[in-house]
């Protein structure tokens, strides 16, 4: 998310033919006065993630709104929530939509370019498996699966390097961290303790009331897999544009 994570990446970059960036793309020029070129990227990397909800052609990208991934697999981890967990069929809802880039800041002397995103609501919807314990409650279950953050910030960190192709200049990531802090949290997961109802709403509600806590103990692998999502999709895009026809001057 931030969905400036679109801007990332951290593959080997094949050998392709150089494009255009699409029309409705704003083109930022890295020669006008640094705030005002700071404004121009912001609210053009928010058309290009907008301009993705239904996929681009030209570049192989698929649509991310909502944005699928296979699978995540978190381990069991030591502290207050100590749960094995799997994650499968996902979809990602409402990264593009009412998205707000609050603040964008590029050096590209470090090659470094950093922002801060606001998101209303996004929804992680997934088959699931889980097995282990919330606050020494044991927890067991498997079915579908809706983790829905509200009132969403997402700082992100993308550190990239310049490279030649071709006998042109590109961009590639080296790594992207970024950093998911919502106001709140709702967890629903369907058919726990092998369906038995009873159980399966007292945990939901526990687990509810609890939300922001377990959320805390949970988001590091959540933040590291969509990096790595949001880096394969970014990379798809600066594998195939020169610098000069993304960021010119720059």
């Amino acid at each position: 998310m931030s969905l400036l994570g679109l801007f990332v990446a951290a593959i080997v970059v094949a050998r392709t033919t150089a494009l255009d960036p699409p029309s409705n793309w704003r083109i930022c020029d890295a020669s006008i006065p640094q705030d005002q070129y700071e404004t121009c990227v912001a609210e053009a990397a928010k058309d290009v993630i907008v301009s993705m909800a239904g996929g681009l052609k030209s570049f192989k990208i698929l649509p991310i709104e909502p944005l699928a991934v296979d699978s995540i697999k978190i381990g069991e981890a030591q502290g207050s929530v100590t749960l094995k967990q799997e994650y499968r069929n996902i979809k990602l809802h409402g990264l593009t939509k009412n998205l707000e880039m609050i603040d964008y800041h590029i050096d590209w002397d470090k090659c470094l370019l950093s922002s801060d995103a606001y998101n209303p609501q996004v929804d992680f919807v997934a088959d699931y498996k889980v097995d282990g314990k919330v606050l020494l409650l044991p927890v067991t279950g498997s079915g579908r699966s809706n983790i829905t953050m509200y009132d969403l910030k997402t700082r992100s960190d993308i550190y990239c390097e310049k490279y030649q192709k071709d006998g042109e200049n590109y961009l590639r990531v080296k790594k992207y961290v970024v950093k998911f802090t919502p106001k709140h949290v709702n967890l629903q997961f369907d058919n726990l303790f092998n369906g038995d109802n009873v159980l399966g709403e007292q945990m939901n509600r526990f687990i509810n009331e609890n939300s922001d806590l377990l959320f805390k103990e949970l988001q590091g692998p959540y933040e590291e897999t969509f990096g790595l999502v949001f880096a394969k999709i970014t990379n798809d895009v600066f594998s195939r544009v020169p610098l000069d026809k993304l960021f010119p001057s720059a």
